[in-house]
């Protein structure tokens, strides 16, 4: 593990001790409210969340299959593929702005043995797919429920909105162009490369920007092949809105475990959609504190009691970033098949 994931795991520790201590601190003076609420926990409610948080992770690695090509399918198992979403939920959780999300699920489809401008073209792609599904389903979230945002939740949160969905569209086009405008993707490599002239020998340096300018056009053209395959893009985008629904469910799962059964399923799905679009403003790993805050001021008008709603985003948070965070760990350290094969023949 590098030096840098080392630290975002020790920030995301003192960040999550932090909440925690606060969280807890709310609960001071609200042992009466507190043990109300325990006594209302179902945890078939909670198991229905973990088991949709799981189904999530089943889903996601639909997507990836979905947009590799025929040859990369057969050589690829189920528990390859499922590399690929625990480790990007473990890039997504320890880097500002979600940004180690994509190199996780490089180095997950490498180690399935997938090549590299292939595995590029599969996860920027995979990501397109989901930036334009979430900002679909903002959209649809936002304009079915504007009118309890702006009457029940604090106007704090209201305030955020447009520059969400600002970043996302400006994610949304630069994708599109790095993928389907070839001559500028190697502009820029020509332009950045002499950065790093001085640090490398001449043979080394040219060496490198020629691998670099193959796998770009190995890239543009596997783009262009997942572009031209219909049925893969339905395929991933089925996916990605299958995956995306039921991950929004999961605080509706959590508020129920406690005994509030008059909540309306779809308003608990439109404020997690408003986090989800939210959280990505945060420049802190997880947005951790963020996310949190987030939740209690869009879910308090659904939870009246604090010691509940509290307990509901500690479950919330455990359930959709922790749970995450321990799978990817797994699966960073877990030998692939191919690694556990050559070891055994070699032990032969």
């Amino acid at each position: 593990m590098l030096k840098r994931d080392r630290l975002s795991i020790i920030v995301v520790g003192l960040l999550t001790a932090i909440v925690v201590y606060f969280l807890w601190h709310e609960l001071d003076g609200r042992g009466r409210q507190l043990e109300a609420a325990l006594r209302h926990l179902d945890w078939r409610w909670l198991a229905a969340g973990m088991v949709a948080m799981i189904i999530t992770i089943f889903l996601e690695a639909g997507v990836a299959w979905s947009l590799l090509n025929r040859s990369d399918r057969k050589k690829t198992s189920l528990a390859a593929l499922l590399r690929v979403p625990l480790l990007n939920l473990l890039g997504t959780g320890l880097t500002p702005f979600a940004t180690g999300g994509q190199p996780a699920q490089l180095y997950g489809l490498s180690r399935a043995g997938v090549e590299g401008g292939r595995a590029t073209s599969v996860v920027l792609m995979k990501f397109l797919v989901y930036q334009i599904v979430v900002v679909l389903f903002f959209i649809i979230g936002y304009f079915s429920a504007d009118s309890f945002i702006y009457s029940q939740v604090d106007p704090t949160f209201a305030t955020f909105i447009p520059f969400a969905i600002a970043i996302h569209a400006v994610v949304i086009i630069g994708i599109a162009l790095v993928m389907f405008w070839p001559a500028l993707t190697l502009r820029l490599v020509d332009v950045i490369s002499p950065i790093f002239k001085k640090m490398m020998t001449r043979r080394r340096y040219q060496r490198v920007i020629a691998a670099i300018k193959v796998k770009v056009n190995n890239f543009h053209e596997e783009s262009r092949r997942v572009v031209g395959s219909w049925q893969s893009l339905i395929s991933a985008t089925a996916f990605t809105m299958a995956q995306l629904i039921i991950f929004y469910t999961i605080p509706y799962f959590v508020i129920r475990a406690f005994g509030y059964e008059d909540v309306n399923p779809w308003l608990i799905i439109a404020m997690h959609i408003m986090i989800v679009m939210v959280i990505s403003l945060f420049p802190i790993p997880g947005g951790v504190g963020g996310a949190e805050l987030s939740f209690q001021l869009l879910f308090t008008p659904f939870v009246k009691n604090p010691a509940t709603l509290i307990l509901v985003i500690l479950i919330w948070r455990i359930i959709t970033y922790y749970f995450g965070l321990f799978a990817g760990l797994v699966a960073y350290v877990w030998p692939s098949h191919k690694v556990v094969k050559d070891t055994y023949e070699q032990k032969r």
